[in-house]
């Protein structure tokens, strides 16, 4: 996972990681999460691009994680959908709120609370991958990931490359 070195006040190196990655601040959600015993899918979203409303980016995966499986769920991937949440919709701030709060702490809460779910049920996500114009739809069952388990992402594929 990347460091700690964010400005924001909700996350941890930029990612939001299905209540896995935040900081203190946010601990009576994730208290909250976890006493109902729900899980994600093991991905990670751009928290920079979620605060300042432009969507949400795909920006790691649990390796063997549930949307990493398969294919499934890439590395750049935009999230359009979970199950019938229209993504761009919420981005599009429906409420009309004026406050910064709306996309730093409203948009990844919605987010968090459709992605997790109990172990074993299914969440569709719909998915637009970089320099396409179809939207792709995977079905994708919640799991606990493993402890410690590795994260991937663009830096760390690009560290590993290089000789």
């Amino acid at each position: 996972k990347p460091g700690s070195n964010s400005t924001n006040n909700w996350d941890d190196g930029g990612m939001l990681s299905c209540c896995e990655t935040r900081s203190k601040e946010r601990m009576p959600m994730r208290n909250e999460l976890r006493s109902k015993n729900l899980c994600g899918v093991g991905m990670g979203l751009d928290s920079s691009l979620l605060a300042s409303g432009q969507g949400a980016v795909v920006t790691c995966l649990a390796k063997d994680g549930p949307a990493h499986e398969n294919g499934g769920v890439q590395l750049g991937d935009h999230l359009l959908y979970v199950d019938d949440l229209d993504v761009r919709e919420l981005m599009n701030n429906p409420r009309g709120e004026t406050s910064s709060q709306y996309y730093e702490v409203e948009i990844p809460r919605v987010l968090a609370s459709s992605l997790l779910g109990e172990p074993g049920t299914v969440v569709r996500l719909g998915l637009l991958r970089p320099g396409d114009t179809t939207v792709i739809y995977r079905n994708v069952k919640r799991a606990p990931l493993k402890p410690h388990c590795q994260w991937l992402s663009v830096e760390n594929m690009a560290k590993d490359a290089k000789p």
